[in-house]
C-alpha cells in the first residue's frame, strides 16, 4: 500500500486527465444535440469542453500553431488567443483567466465552459442535475415571452414563422402610439383581397414595425382572431415592454418550438390603468391597439363606440365598416 502512494500521486501530477470524469454531459448548441469525439469532462469541478468543436458550431474559426502550442480563434471582430497550458488567454489582446488552464486530451484541446461565454458572448448554461449544457449564440433580450396558440391559428402562425426565418425580428416592443404611421407603411402597394386581411410582420404596433415588414394574405377569420388574442394578451403591458413571440405547435406537419431565457431579470409588472381611449368608449379594448372584430362585443352600441373612439370612418382600422355606411357591427343589433 505504501509503494502505491506514491505512485497514485506521480499519476495525478503526470497525467491528470486519467482522474478526469466523462459522465454522460449532452451539449445542445442553439437547441440542437452535439456529439464531439472528446465528450466534455468534469476536472476539479470545472466542466471543460472541446474548443474547437464548439467555437466552430458558434461560428469561429479555429487555427493551430504545433511549434507554439497556441490556439487562435476569429469571429466577426473578436480574437482569442489561448496557450496550452496556460491560465493567461488574451481576447482581443486583452488578458482574462480561466479557472484550469488549456490542455490536449485525445488530440483536442479543452477549456472551461465558462470561457466561452466570456470569450464569444454566447449565453452558456450548466444543468447539474440533468447533466446538461446548453449554449445560445442568438441571444436576444426580452422582457416576457408570448407563446402563440399556432393550432388556432395556423395560417397567421405560418406566416410569422416564415418571416422570422426570412430575418423579421421575433421580438415586439409595444408602441401602440406609433401603430397608425407603421400600419400605413407597411402596406404602401398592397392591394386588398376579398376574404384576407393584409397581415403584417412585424406587426404594426411594434416599433420593429412599419416600413420594410413581412406582410402576406392571411384568411380573416383566421388573421383578425389571432389579432384578438394577441391584443387580449399584450394589453396589460405599457408601452416599451418586449415581448419574445415563441410558436408551440405544428404548422403545415413540422413544428417549432423553443423557450429561451430571458436577459432581464423578472417580468415587467402589467400596467393596472386601463389604456387610454378617446371619444365615450370606455371597455376593455384599445382602439389604437390591435385588431378587433364584431365577435369581441357585446353590443352593437359598443361596437360603434369603439369605431368612433378608433377614428370613426375617416381610419376605419379595425376594418368593422364592412359596407362603408359608418354603422359598424349591424348584425349585433
Amino acid at each position: 500500500m505504501k509503494k502505491l502512494v506514491p505512485l497514485l500521486m506521480a499519476l495525478m501530477f503526470f497525467f491528470p486527465n486519467m482522474l478526469s470524469a466523462t459522465t454522460g454531459i449532452t451539449i445542445y448548441i442553439d437547441g440542437n444535440a452535439q456529439i464531439f469525439a472528446q465528450p466534455p469532462i468534469i476536472q476539479n469541478g470545472t466542466t471543460l469542453v472541446p474548443l474547437r468543436g464548439v467555437f466552430e458550431k458558434l461560428g469561429a474559426t479555429v487555427d493551430w500553431n504545433g511549434k507554439t502550442r497556441t490556439v487562435t480563434t476569429v469571429k466577426n471582430s473578436t480574437t482569442i488567443i489561448l496557450k496550452i497550458g496556460s491560465t493567461k488567454p488574451t481576447v482581443n489582446g486583452k488578458v482574462t483567466t480561466i479557472s484550469i488552464p488549456a490542455q490536449i486530451i485525445k488530440n483536442r484541446t479543452m477549456v472551461p465552459l465558462r470561457f466561452v461565454s466570456e470569450a464569444l458572448g454566447a449565453e452558456v448554461n450548466w444543468n447539474g442535475t440533468k447533466r446538461i449544457i446548453t449554449i445560445n449564440s442568438k441571444v436576444v433580450a426580452y422582457d416576457v415571452v408570448l407563446n402563440f396558440p399556432v393550432d388556432r391559428y395556423p395560417q397567421t402562425a405560418a406566416h410569422i414563422k416564415s418571416a422570422i426565418t426570412r430575418g423579421e425580428s421575433s421580438i415586439c416592443t409595444i408602441d401602440r402610439g406609433g401603430a397608425d404611421e407603421n400600419r400605413e407603411e407597411s402596406l404602401v402597394g398592397i392591394p386588398t383581397k376579398d376574404g384576407y386581411d393584409r397581415d403584417e410582420w412585424p406587426m404594426a404596433m411594434c416599433s420593429e414595425g412599419g416600413k420594410g415588414a413581412d406582410v402576406a394574405y392571411v384568411e380573416s377569420s383566421d388573421n383578425r382572431g389571432s389579432g384578438s388574442w394577441i391584443g387580449n394578451q399584450l394589453e396589460r403591458y405599457p408601452n416599451g415592454t418586449r415581448v419574445l413571440f415563441v410558436l408551440n405547435g405544428n404548422i403545415n406537419g413540422g413544428s417549432q418550438s423553443a423557450t429561451p431565457q430571458p436577459l432581464t431579470p423578472g417580468t415587467p409588472t402589467p400596467s393596472t390603468q386601463q389604456p387610454s381611449v378617446a371619444g365615450k368608449y370606455r371597455g376593455p379594448y384599445d382602439p389604437f391597439g390591435m385588431d378587433r372584430n364584431c365577435s369581441d362585443f357585446t353590443s352593437q352600441a359598443e361596437a360603434q363606440a369603439f369605431f368612433i373612439a378608433g377614428g370613426g370612418p375617416k381610419t376605419d382600422r379595425h376594418r368593422l365598416d364592412g359596407d362603408g355606411n359608418g354603422v359598424v357591427c349591424e348584425s349585433l343589433r
